[in-house]
């Protein structure tokens, strides 16, 4: 992978030195295992039909990664804290539906290849369950805020969402704990998603399925730490954090699945099978740069107010640190890493 450019990337709070964020090792190029890669909640990916239709195609960016730690105790201030969000800038909506799009594309190639007849969009879109899934769906992109969990289990993202091909958004089955926001799990009415895709299947005799694949730029980390100093009768109490970044470009374990509705051909919704992604897959080849944010930490504040601000400020907002991409270059590396991704997903859901 590439050397990142201008590795200083963030200020701290306190009298730390300042971080670099560092880029992990490239993993060696090697052929990908689906046993090594992915888990199945049944061991026949659609059983054994030979066709299938592509409901919903979703590319997920964690545009913005955030951490918050604390550092210390002040008496009925509890927890004083710090946050640091890293941003990643270049990858707009167009340059992720061309991605989108793309991968769509070589989906479909993989499943062909291994036998597979893919219903046509004409085809798919004249049926009436289908159509009210898309009204249930909605309009792409999506720009959404995520936080949840507390202290250093406390994960905060700003996550963009695309579909390839003008499909609608359906995230049902292919949901995660982690990189998903729990209000875009069950995008729409759920009856019409799960009972519409199960009775969709049934009447085109071909498994529906909805993939979403999750690109996550960055780890952050970070730690905060108190120190008391006592001058005869006078107390001091101060706090520092200290904040960096790992640049670890990959399609996320959890965050990136296929689920297939109608593996059984019975409009049932229980006829469904998941398969997910278990272990990260690189994206490499990647030219980045980055940038250090102005104040160094907590741009988006910290704290109950500061998450407060966060809910109500909505998600185009500064950030501690920045990660520049070059379009063209972030397009092609997304793609090759993306259609190693739909290889293994075509390989398992095609398993005999």
């Amino acid at each position: 992978m590439s050397a990142i450019r201008t590795l200083a990337v963030a200020a701290l709070i306190g009298t730390c030195a300042s971080p670099a964020l560092a880029q992990a090792p490239a993993a060696k190029d090697a052929a990908l295992v689906v046993g090594d890669y992915l888990k199945a909640e049944q061991s026949v990916g659609m059983g054994q039909h030979k066709r299938v239709a592509i409901a919903s195609f979703v590319l997920q960016l964690v545009r913005d990664q955030g951490i918050e730690r604390d550092a210390g105790s002040f008496g009925m201030f509890q927890g004083k804290s710090a946050t640091y969000f890293v941003q990643i800038r270049g990858a707009d909506p167009a340059v992720l539906q061309s991605i989108a799009d793309k991968l769509y594309d070589n989906f479909v190639v993989s499943l062909k290849a291994a036998g597979v007849e893919v219903v046509a969009q004409a085809e798919l879109d004249a049926n009436p369950q289908y159509q009210e899934i898309r009204k249930a769906s909605p309009q792409a992109p999506q720009t959404e805020s995520l936080e949840k969990g507390s202290g250093k289990d406390k994960h905060m993202a700003v996550n963009v969402l695309v579909t390839a091909k003008g499909l609608p958004l359906v995230l049902y089955g292919v949901d995660d704990k982690k990189w998903l926001p729990p209000t875009m799990s069950a995008v729409g009415s759920l009856q019409t998603v799960v009972l519409g895709g199960a009775q969709a299947a049934q009447a085109l005799q071909a498994p529906l399925i909805n993939v979403r694949l999750t690109v996550a730029m960055v780890e952050p980390k970070g730690k905060g730490s108190f120190r008391s100093s006592q001058f005869g009768s006078m107390v001091t109490k101060t706090s520092s954090w200290e904040f960096d970044a790992d640049v670890t470009p990959r399609f996320v374990d959890g965050g990136s699945a296929v689920m297939v509705h109608g593996t059984v051909l019975n409009g049932l919704p229980s006829a469904h099978n998941v398969i997910r992604l278990v272990k990260p897959v690189a994206i490499t080849g990647l030219e980045l740069s980055s940038e250090r944010g102005e104040g160094g930490a907590s741009a988006r504040g910290s704290g109950l107010l500061g998450a407060i601000g966060r809910a109500a400020g909505g998600t185009d907002k500064a950030a501690d640190a920045y990660v520049d991409i070059d379009p063209a270059n972030f397009s092609n590396s997304v793609v090759v890493g993306g259609t190693k991704v739909v290889d293994l997903f075509a390989k398992a859901l095609t398993a005999p």
